[in-house]
């Protein structure tokens, strides 16, 4: 089976090199703008967008009417039309929004799909040349692009290569259900629970004081520009120590466990609550169910997403009673069977026990005839 695989490493580009950069990402902004603003005057005379053929048809006669696209490499120019391309499908799928303009400074990058080469400690790059990088991991795979972005001023590589994984057989020997929520991050059916780290809360403090400062800076001046980058490293401090700490939680997760049960969580609808939304976002549930799917496919493990609406929080564990839970009620008292257990605890477990029984229908026909046992935890065909 073929994935692809992403390897980030730090770039060290000399002044020339930083220059060439920015020139690049400059030009690609330009290109995602000016088709953008083509495609919504064309959407309202004809009801139809530009689309990845119509902008690079386009493309050598803008090169002669503003001649500093020549100075870059052309192929980017050509990944900035695909984004935008990607872009619009996505807003007619209703995926997402509509897409917005560029603007300098923020999410600087650029693509360089052709002809990309490394060397030790140095990666080539179209019309760039060799730029220093910081290798610390070895690259398996066949290299298929290099984009290079920019964030507080560092410069990095994100090396996408294709990759030949063996299929093995699945086993669903050591299952777990996860329950996510705010004052835990996480609760599994084995009775663990993961802290919240709460980042931003963390920095939130000096977040709003570095913003209260730029506030009073005046726009475009050398301290506005000082106290920008300020703001920006904290944001910065609290978006790596949060993938950090996610990408560590679902490796030690996928590692452990053969089939994984998960909530599909509505989290658009659920981060609407202005009493809630601080803490949905700074959990990133999201971003974690992500990397659990992902690394769950690179290691032929399962996930399994329980329903939205399965009462997870409502079912005692023990006996299968059901009854309402406000959500400020923490401890489940069952009236049947007496069973008293930390309400998310109880959850995780109703989570593990539904995905086992989705997992099993979910199977090939040819081994749905062997019923699973449970035996101390562990589901065994």
């Amino acid at each position: 089976m073929k994935i692809n695989k992403a390897y980030k490493f730090r770039l060290y580009p000399n002044k020339e090199q930083e220059i060439m950069f920015y020139k690049t990402t400059g030009c690609c902004r330009f290109i995602y703008n000016y088709f953008l603003d083509q495609s919504i005057k064309r959407y309202e005379k004809e009801k139809k967008f530009l689309f990845t053929y119509d902008m690079t048809y386009q493309l050598p006669e803008l090169k002669k009417q503003y001649p500093f696209l020549k100075e870059v490499n052309s192929q980017s120019l050509v990944c900035a039309c695909m984004n935008l391309d990607n872009a619009f499908k996505k807003f007619i799928k209703k995926q997402a929004k509509f897409p917005k303009f560029k603007k300098k400074g923020i999410g600087e990058s650029f693509c360089n799909p052709q002809n990309n080469k490394l060397d030790k400690n140095k990666i080539r790059i179209q019309k760039v040349g060799w730029v220093k990088c910081k290798i610390h991991r070895e690259i398996e795979g066949k290299i298929k692009s290099v984009t290079i972005t920019r964030n507080c001023d560092k410069w990095y590589s994100s090396i996408l290569t294709e990759q030949e994984i063996e299929e093995k057989f699945k086993t669903y020997n050591n299952p777990v259900g996860i329950d996510v929520g705010i004052k835990e991050f996480a609760f599994l059916s084995n009775g663990e629970n993961i802290p919240n780290p709460e980042y931003y809360r963390k920095f939130e403090g000096k977040l709003a004081i570095a913003n209260r400062r730029l506030a009073k800076k005046k726009i475009g001046s050398k301290n506005f520009i000082k106290q920008k980058k300020k703001v920006q490293k904290i944001y910065s401090k609290i978006y790596n120590s949060r993938k950090d700490f996610l990408h560590k939680k679902s490796k030690d997760i996928v590692d452990r466990y053969d089939l994984i049960g998960v909530e599909n969580l509505n989290i658009n609808g659920i981060i609407k609550n202005k009493h809630l939304s601080k803490s949905i976002s700074d959990s990133s549930w999201g971003t974690f169910v992500n990397y659990l799917e992902y690394k769950s496919l690179w290691n032929n493990k399962t996930i399994q997403k329980v329903d939205r609406f399965y009462p997870s929080s409502q079912l005692c564990s023990e006996c299968g009673n059901r009854k309402l839970m406000p959500l400020s009620q923490r401890t489940y008292a069952c009236e049947d069977c007496g069973a008293i257990i930390d309400r998310d605890y109880n959850a995780s477990k109703n989570i593990e026990k539904e995905a086992i029984r989705l997992a099993f229908e979910n199977l090939p026909s040819g081994r749905r005839n062997v019923k699973p046992v449970e035996l101390e935890g562990c589901f065994r065909l």
